[in-house]
């Protein structure tokens, strides 16, 4: 009924850096139809750092059953090589395997509540509802019993 089977389940093209987005909501937007976990992060963090491993194995254990991890940079873009340049090297050090994106103002942020710390993640139904945010970090474990529910 709702078009997202198998056959119809549109693979979303995964940058190999990150992308500035001017609204986390908006950007969103495109991954209806897919279970999210939005990783609000940063690469200074240590806790975000422990947690990132992780993430790169639930999106490759269930990105054809439809989860999409979505990791938001809190590292400032001011500047050439500061927080995208960063971010970017980050990335492919780490062989980060799903979307990353940069906000480029506060407003970006809209909507989703990071004042308790990073890492801030928000589990997402198919139908763009939150179910879940877990601040602080958690083991790969702790996401797969979220999501594994949602599928």
């Amino acid at each position: 009924m709702s078009g997202n089977g198998s056959g119809s389940n549109k693979a979303i093209a995964v940058s190999a850096t990150p992308v500035a987005t001017e609204s986390v909501q908006k950007s969103l937007e495109q991954y209806r139809g897919k279970v999210v976990i939005l990783d609000f992060w940063a690469t200074w963090c240590g806790p975000c750092r422990v947690e990132i491993p992780g993430l790169i194995a639930l999106q490759n254990k269930y990105r054809d059953k439809g989860l999409e991890v979505i990791g938001v940079s809190v590292d400032p873009i001011t500047g050439s090589r500061q927080g995208a340049g960063a971010v970017a090297s980050f990335m492919k050090s780490n062989n980060i395997n799903y979307a990353v994106w940069l906000v480029n103002n506060p407003a970006a942020l809209s909507g989703w509540d990071v004042s308790q710390g990073i890492p801030t993640n928000y589990i997402i139904n198919r139908e763009g509802q939150v179910v879940n945010k877990l601040v602080g970090a958690r083991p790969m474990e702790v996401f797969e019993e979220e999501i594994k529910r949602l599928f």
